[in-house]
């Protein structure tokens, strides 16, 4: 149902924007003039149509690129934007400082769609009015394209459209709360806090989400660097275990599957390293330290009774029957103090 419903969205916006780049082809070869003279159709048809691709990419660069400034503006860190035509493009926000953090999330998620509608409105103005070039509308099919994808809110399989998370965030939705607590621990750590200082109940203290949800898989990833840094190997492990059974419900723009999974992977060593650091309690090492202190103190013990005997035995057999004799009495002495005459018995019928 919900990939059906993606494709219709789609095959609207498509419709749409086709349609609005035949009116603006049909005023496009009929008003544009080279000189004094008007271009031949087939002439102007291909210079219309690469204009139309070059004004969707323009569209996409702006679009994102209005992510970017209102971000810039608002102090929420943005990184560069991905841009791809006829994909989903995307702009990473890491927040720095937690005051009016929700009013500079939704200014900086609603430009993109703002300027769309910008365009879109440059573009209607621009086939419909004479006095106005037509080469101003360029950007009209696609920017209605990306206005209708984006502000329907609904999650594709790439993530969520800003019309969801807008709505999400005046709604208040449970996987809205989540992603503002995540943003204020980022607004918090990048304002100079460290990320052990920051209150525990913010990261525990939460909605309960599906666990394909984006800002819960996010969530668990700092979870997992929570208590990384405060020295709880233990509990971190968990969170790290739980983190890379989450990520195969990555959405696509933040990279395949394997390539996540790689960075993930390398912050450890590797399990059999990961099982010494994480698994073993405090209580086990020191059971096996006394155990070892315990066997090192009894071959300590038995190394001095062991080593007469055997010395005795060695010049007993080198030593002439006349020497033998006198040493007799000393061997036999040693004997009697080594503590396993068993194992004297032994070492003699072996040789």
């Amino acid at each position: 149902m919900k990939r059906k419903f993606s494709i219709i969205i789609t095959v609207v916006a498509a419709v749409c924007a086709v349609a609005l780049a035949a009116w603006g082809g049909y005023v496009f070869c009929t008003q544009v003039k080279v000189g004094e003279e008007t271009p031949e159709l087939y002439a102007s048809i291909p210079i219309f149509i690469i204009l139309i691709f070059l004004g969707a990419f323009l569209d996409e660069l702006i679009h994102e690129g209005a992510h970017f400034m209102i971000g810039a503006f608002c102090s929420m860190g943005v990184k560069a934007p991905k841009i791809r035509i006829f994909k989903s493009s995307s702009v990473e926000v890491f927040p720095k400082g937690a005051k009016c953090l929700k009013l500079r999330f939704l200014l900086t998620a609603g430009a993109g769609l703002f300027f769309d509608a910008l365009i879109i409105a440059l573009g209607i103005i621009a086939f419909s009015v004479k006095s106005v070039p037509p080469v101003l509308g360029i950007g009209l099919p696609y920017a209605l394209y990306s206005f209708i994808v984006n502000v329907v809110p609904f999650e594709y399989h790439s993530g969520k459209t800003d019309g969801l998370v807008i709505w999400e965030a005046i709604r208040n939705d449970p996987s809205s709360r989540v992603m503002f607590r995540i943003l204020k621990i980022q607004g918090l750590v990048n304002g100079g806090l460290m990320l052990k200082e920051v209150d525990e109940s913010l990261l525990l203290d939460v909605p309960q989400l599906p666990e394909d949800d984006l800002n819960f898989i996010i969530l668990t990833q700092l979870r997992y660097e929570y208590y990384l840094a405060k020295g709880d190997d233990s509990t971190a492990y968990k969170y790290f275990l739980r983190y890379k059974d989450l990520i195969q419900y990555l959405p696509d723009e933040y990279g395949e599957e394997a390539t996540v999974r790689r960075k993930v992977e390398e912050e450890m060593e590797d399990d059999e390293e990961t099982d010494e650091v994480f698994e073993i309690p405090q209580a086990n090492v020191e059971n096996a330290l006394e155990d070892k202190k315990e066997d090192v103190k009894q071959a300590e013990e038995e190394k001095p009774s062991e080593q007469p005997a055997e010395q005795s035995e060695e010049q007993s057999a080198e030593q002439p029957t006349e020497q033998a004799e006198e040493q007799q009495p000393a061997a036999e002495e040693d004997a009697e103090e080594a503590p396993q005459p068993e194992k004297k018995k032994k070492k003699s019928k072996s040789k």
